[in-house]
């Protein structure tokens, strides 16, 4: 045999050596635990959606899908230690569009274009805009004809920077209106001052507006997202009431690091989507005010690019602050 017959030779058996091990890899997987890492602290949205979803698919694949919490930096401490980790299928992040918001307000080290891969969509948390019993509207367009005739006199919840505020500039951009911003830490610590009548229009997200709503303490008019809540089938969407641009909730998403193999990803997306369609785990997210969510990693992929140039957008447009 000649030295170069027997190099190609060597070369063969240690290219084949090499995809036998990939194939083995993903067959296998997983084959030891698996972390869920949440940017926030025990009990967030982002934790209890977390641990429903590790719950489904440790009784699917076999193995324990633990959800670990590294709060701090508004989410930052957990992406970074996440883009860090080896893209084995390992370790994953379950981070939302509150990250696509600040990541395109601030400076931050990581982008989820460039450093994740993504995996799945989990859930939806739809935001409800509702007014108090001192507001005689039942509509959003009753609720814009009322800030017609009182142009500057209306307020509504912020802070700048928030979901609310966004949502609320769309509101007054698409009614035509003049409407006053009062500017809260929490889109939830604006309670009181709507209870009071202070604030006339409450825009929360579903999990805070949900108790008030079904104990008559506000009105919801319309809730966005792309469909109407389980929670609170009779209320409709913004869209269905006549305000199209009002489409933005926070979506719930699961990423890895940059290059997990393709078939890992896939089997990953497959078992969290089949998880989704249990009827126990679409009850369960109902009870958080939250709706499932689907889709392909392609479909994560372009949600984070589409939201991106949306917040972008309104970083641009002096909606946003950065």
């Amino acid at each position: 045999m000649t030295t170069t017959l027997r190099a190609w030779l060597v070369l063969f058996v240690f290219l084949t050596s090499c995809f036998a091990s990939v194939n083995v890899t993903a067959q296998n997987y997983p084959s030891k635990p698996v972390t869920i890492v949440v940017p926030y602290g025990p009990g967030s949205g982002n934790d209890m959606i977390a641990r429903e979803i590790g719950q489904r698919l440790t009784e699917q694949l076999g193995v324990t899908f633990v959800v670990e919490n590294k709060a701090g930096a508004t989410g930052n401490i957990a992406m970074d230690y996440t883009a860090q980790a080896k893209p084995d299928g390992y370790t994953m992040i379950l981070t939302s569009t509150s990250s696509i918001i600040y990541q395109v307000s601030n400076t931050i080290r990581t982008t989820m274009s460039k450093d994740f891969t993504p995996i799945a969509f989990v859930a939806g948390l739809p935001y409800v805009l509702a007014v108090p019993p001192s507001v005689p509207a039942k509509t959003l367009k009753e609720l814009a004809a009322l800030a017609k005739a009182k142009p500057g006199e209306m307020n509504y919840n912020g802070p700048a920077g928030s979901m609310s505020a966004f949502l609320g500039s769309l509101f007054k951009s698409g009614a035509g209106v003049d409407m006053v911003m009062v500017p809260y830490k929490a889109t939830s610590d604006a309670q009181v001052d709507v209870l009071a009548g202070r604030i006339q229009l409450w825009i929360t997200t579903s999990a805070s507006a949900l108790p008030l709503v079904k104990g008559g303490k506000v009105t919801a008019l319309a809730v966005t997202g792309e469909k109407r809540l389980g929670a609170l089938p009779d209320v409709p969407t913004a869209i269905e009431a006549g305000f199209a641009t009002m489409t933005p909730d926070i979506s719930f998403f699961l990423l890895g690091p940059a290059g997990i193999p393709a078939d890992i990803v896939t089997k990953l997306n497959t078992s969290v989507n089949t998880a989704l369609k249990t009827q126990a785990m679409q009850d369960r997210l109902a009870s958080f005010a939250t709706a499932i969510k689907m889709g392909s990693p392609d479909d994560v992929k372009n949600h984070i690019a589409s939201e991106t140039a949306r917040w972008q957008a309104a970083v641009k447009n002096e909606v946003l602050s950065k």
